[in-house]
């Protein structure tokens, strides 16, 4: 018993002194009020100036022309905390979305990459770990159907919104809850 009661300590001073190095470095690594305003400027220039081109290149295939339009939208693209649903189908999912990504190689690579839908763009985000997808392909399009992509578990990975882009912006907006 005199052996075990030193290692017990030990074991908690452990735990405590990890415990308290790992609020000091949470409480340090929050960002400052001027920190976050310059992230949240800098992620309006990239969404206010559209890189498709580069986009493109990358993915060796031409971005939808709808996708193009909502990019565009200087306004509508900087819109986000909302929620959309299908007029057609008052019972169907409510999809929200956070925000819009911007078009740009930064926010392509950031996005995940599906292999058996192929080259693809991530629009917007849900503001957790999902997505809303275009499709990219070799000619440009009109448009593209709209896919979920859901690494949050939900359990609606791969379906697909809307038919459209065009039909997706559409629908009915509602605040985000």
């Amino acid at each position: 018993m005199v052996v075990f009661g030193p290692l017990a300590i030990a074991a908690a001073l452990f735990v405590l002194v990890v415990g308290v190095r790992q609020l000091v470095t949470r409480v340090r690594s929050r960002l400052t009020p001027e920190q976050l305003e310059a992230k949240r400027e800098l992620y309006r220039n990239r969404l206010l100036n559209p890189q498709a081109e580069a986009v493109e290149r990358e993915l060796g295939k031409k971005l939808p022309k709808r996708l193009m339009r909502l990019y565009a939208d200087r306004s509508g693209i900087q819109s986000g905390g909302f929620e959309v649903q299908s007029p057609e189908d008052r019972k169907a999912n409510r999809w929200p979305v956070y925000c819009f990504e911007p078009l740009d190689v930064e926010a392509l690579n950031d996005a995940p990459y599906e292999e058996e839908l192929g080259a693809g763009f991530c629009f917007a985000t849900t503001g957790g770990k999902s997505w809303y997808w275009v499709a990219a392909s070799e000619a440009r399009e009109q448009d593209s159907p709209v896919i979920f992509l859901d690494y949050d578990g939900g359990g609606r990975h791969g379906d697909k919104v809307a038919e459209s882009l065009d039909e997706f912006l559409a629908w009915p907006r509602t605040a985000m809850k």
